[in-house]
């Protein structure tokens, strides 16, 4: 089947682009390999979008999946595996084995959550070792846990684990967070988080599931045990673009380059959300990725018009 624009990925930046398009009267399709909504599914609590004083990540990836339902878009749940471009048109490969062609793409697969490339990590993944507290965090009531990272995500997952856990250690490689003051303030009046700074996380150790961690302390070079039974990394993501890498629109780190209408070097290819990136600059936010979803959409139109 044909069609003016193909969607990959339902996340915030996705499902604003469909609902533009939609619109627009443009034939559009939706491809979502998990649940819509992406990362605002793994999310707590959301304090800083337009509308909502606070709302609960999932609870606003139902509401704008519900909104962009309304218009009745073509949905699909499947993985693309491959994209390229013969001509003027996208064919769009998935892993049912079904192609999809179309005239134009939006490229709104989003990212993964990076791994911190230590030992343990991988044989105690989902034995205590988890990237979604929202996921798993109930599993480790009254118990203690360790975060890792200096972010936004590290320090709101500390706070969600604070009224879980009986104690949270945050690990941090540096003196200094990359986050807001308000989130930082409010982690710090959290009497259960305790904050290990300039430290760092090097090996994840257990029997069936974790017991312990050994962070290294960069300031004194000592080694310290942690007794913990979860280790929570927030380090970072990694851009779902491994589909597109062929066409050539990715930078060193393998975010989508684009440029201020989100249009990247392929004609009629465009991305938004956290798998794109204008500069290294960008912040990855909800309303952002929201921004970028209306901008992607209408530029797709205006591109189709020229056909």
């Amino acid at each position: 089947m044909s069609y003016d624009l193909v969607i990959i990925g339902a996340g915030p930046a996705g499902l604003t682009a469909a609902i533009y398009a939609k619109r627009a009267l443009l034939k559009c399709l939706i491809l979502e390999k998990a649940l819509a909504g992406g990362k605002l599914n793994k999310t707590a609590d959301v304090d800083n979008y337009p509308g909502f004083t606070s709302i609960k990540g999932p609870e606003l990836a139902e509401k704008m999946t519900e909104h962009t339902k309304y218009y009745e878009i073509d949905w699909q749940q499947e993985e693309v595996l491959k994209l390229e471009k013969k001509e003027k048109e996208f064919i769009i490969r998935t892993s049912m084995g079904n192609a999809f062609n179309s005239r134009s793409v939006i490229i709104a697969s989003g990212a993964v959550e990076k791994e911190l490339g230590i030992k343990g990590e991988r044989e105690f993944m989902n034995l205590g070792v988890s990237y979604c507290a929202i996921c798993d965090g109930f599993l480790f009531r009254g118990r203690e846990v360790a975060v890792v990272g200096g972010g936004y995500s590290a320090l709101e997952t500390a706070l969600y684990m604070s009224n879980v856990a009986s104690k949270v250690y945050l690990i941090h490689r540096r003196a200094e967070f990359r986050a807001e003051k308000e989130i930082v303030d409010k982690a710090k009046k959290t009497p259960n988080i305790i904050f290990l700074l300039n430290s760092i996380l090097t090996e994840i150790q257990g029997g069936e599931t974790v017991k312990k961690v050994i962070v290294n302390n960069s300031t004194n070079n000592k080694n310290n045990e942690l007794l913990v039974n979860a280790v929570f990394p927030c380090i970072g993501l990694s851009p779902f673009s491994s589909f597109a890498h062929e066409l050539g629109i990715c930078d060193r780190e393998n975010y989508i380059s684009i440029k201020d209408d989100c249009s990247t070097n392929v004609p009629g290819l465009f991305a938004a959300g956290d798998v794109a990136r204008i500069s290294e600059k960008k912040i990855k936010q909800i309303v952002t990725a929201v921004a970028e979803g209306a901008v992607a959409a209408q530029s797709a139109i205006n591109y189709l018009e020229r056909l």
